[in-house]
């Protein structure tokens, strides 16, 4: 598999796929070498209307705006260290998992924040904190 080549020692290949939750069916597949960037498949995996579910690694402001546009929905894992910009605080009921929720923009003014508006809910698991942003 020359075109899995990952390193000297190793071969890589990645899985980009779309399932169809409703008919518990992958709808699209996509498959490349275990260096590829998984982001750019997204929009093509991604209908208008539809929702991704995805990792902190797809983490991109600029992708969050482009997606909004193209009427795809999102919720992805963001990094703990990400700056958020508060618009509007919503409530978070006293002893939930849920610390933090608020409508945002995210990534830092004049360099990578989102132009859109995000959902981002911090949650803990077993003392350790998750965030997650979404359109939904």
């Amino acid at each position: 598999m020359h075109w899995a080549d990952y390193r000297n020692d190793c071969k890589k290949a990645k899985v980009h796929l779309g399932f169809d939750i409703n008919q518990s069916i992958p709808s699209k597949i996509f498959f490349t070498d275990g260096k590829a960037d998984e982001r750019p498949f997204v929009s093509q995996i991604l209908l208008p209307g539809q929702t991704g579910v995805m990792d902190r690694y797809y983490q991109c402001h600029k992708d969050f705006d482009l997606w909004q546009t193209e009427g795809k929905s999102f919720a992805c894992r963001i990094r703990k260290n990400t700056k958020k910009t508060c618009i509007k605080s919503n409530t978070v009921r006293p002893g939930s998992i849920v610390f933090y929720d608020a409508i945002v923009l995210l990534g830092t003014p004049g360099i990578n924040q989102t132009e859109k508006e995000l959902r981002v809910v911090g949650y803990r698991v077993d003392n350790k904190a998750y965030w997650v942003a979404t359109n939904r």
